[in-house]
Formats: structure tokens, sequence, C-alpha cells
């Protein structure tokens, strides 16, 4: 509550930020939606086939070299995540997808249907919400793999940005086009936190933003509070680490 509250103070003092592309670092929680909304839907083998702009580019460059993004069957680093999938609604025995690796689009999700289609094998993809529901190509948990770099030297690297923590809701779609609302975030001046900024949003071409990506912090952080909407709820699992980018934030 303490910690709400200062974040409550901070916010009622702050400023809007200056409308435009901008240099900013998304924290982990942006971040980390970004990589599901945005990226991974688009990498769902039924969307790709209904028309996602990722059906053009397989083997192609589609990020900065740093980005590698995977969606995780259960375990990362040992450990056992917030929404472990062993065995999918098909039967089919759960393992990693490496969706995006240094940069290049290498793999689609699938399920068994449309891995005949793409004469690949599937990984455990196919989810149901209910017993009785079709079983639909899902992300389980999504994530850009942390880089080597240090926050505070990402942030200490900006000269005239934003530090973008939290955010509330969003869209995107098949183009891979976006929009996020952003509800905390601080200025960065000369490489240090400023004043926190109102309520803004962010957007553009999710691709292009991870092409521009120019460090990865070295931390990972996950969280499983999200319910995916695509025609079934579900529950998933996103994170990762925080990315430095350029994206178009809306301000005065």
């Amino acid at each position: 509550i303490d910690k709400l509250y200062q974040l409550l103070v901070e916010k009622s003092e702050g400023v809007r930020p200056r409308a435009g592309f901008t240099e900013v670092i998304l924290d982990t929680d942006i971040a980390g939606i970004l990589a599901h909304e945005a990226i991974g839907h688009t990498t769902e083998a039924d969307l790709v086939i209904g028309g996602s702009i990722a059906g053009e580019y397989m083997n192609k460059t589609v990020a900065s070299p740093l980005v590698t993004l995977i969606d995780f069957a259960h375990t990362y680093n040992g450990k056992t995540l917030g929404m472990p999938i062993f065995v999918d609604d098909e039967g089919t025995v759960a393992e990693d997808v490496v969706i995006i690796e240094n940069g290049i689009l290498k793999n689609y999700m699938h399920n068994k249907e449309s891995a005949q289609i793409f004469n690949t094998v599937p990984k455990g993809n196919g989810r149901a919400w209910q017993f009785n529901d079709e079983p639909l190509i899902r992300m389980r948990n999504t994530a850009i793999i942390p880089g080597t770099s240090k926050l505070e030297d990402m942030i200490a690297s900006i000269e005239d940005g934003y530090y973008l923590t939290k955010t509330s809701n969003g869209q995107a779609d098949t183009t891979s086009e976006f929009t996020f609302a952003v509800t905390m975030g601080y200025e960065i001046k000369n490489g240090k936190l400023g004043k926190a900024i109102k309520d803004s949003t962010i957007s553009g071409i999710a691709f292009d933003v991870l092409k521009s990506v120019t460090a990865v912090s070295d931390e990972m952080k996950w969280t499983t509070s999200g319910m995916c909407g695509k025609k079934q709820p579900i529950p998933v699992g996103m994170g990762g680490p925080s990315i430095k980018c350029r994206v178009n934030i809306g301000g005065e």
C-alpha cells in the first residue's frame, strides 16, 4: 500500500510525455505484453493461415539480433513456470517453441491440424478452456529471453527518453500493429530518471519495434495474472527482461 501511495503521489505531480517516436525502455511488464499480444499471436499457425503478416517472414529478420523469443512449455532455467503445460489438450507432449532466434523468425506455434498443413510437428500448443471446447493454437509462457545489459546502464545510456513501467490494457492485430495504455512511467533526462508521466499510450508495428532494440536487460520476471481471450479465455504466462527500443508515444 505504501508503494502504491508513493506511485500515485509521483503520478499526480507528473508531466505529460512529448508525443512522437522516441527512445524508451519498456520494463518487463510491457515488454512481456508486447511479446504475447503483438508478436505471439501473429505466429500462431491458424492466424498465419488466416493472413497474419508473419506468414511472409519465415526465416527472415524480424527483430534485432539481440532478440530471442520463446514460448516455453513448462520450465525456465530449471524452475516450473506459472502456467506449466506438460501435455496439451490434444495429447501432444509439450516442448518449447523458439519463435524468434537472434532476430530471425524460426517457427510458428501449431496444433495437430496446422502441423500437418505446414509439414512439421506440433509441440503442445493445442489448448482448450473446457473439456467440451475445441483445442485451439494457444501460447503457454511467452517471453523474450534475457540479454547481458544492466537496467541502470540502459537508463544511463538515454539522453532524452522515457522509462515505461506499467500498462493496463491494449490491443494488437495480425499485422503486429499495436496500441497499449501506459499507466506508469518516468522521464529520462541525461541518463537519469526524472518526473513521473501522466497516463499515455504507445503504438507501432511490433516487428519494427523489435528491430530497433539496442539493449536487453539481464533480468527475467514472469506474471501469470492474465487471461488470453482468443475465442476462449485461457490463462497464460508472460514476462521477460526490459528492452531498450524506439516507439511512438502519445502525449502533448
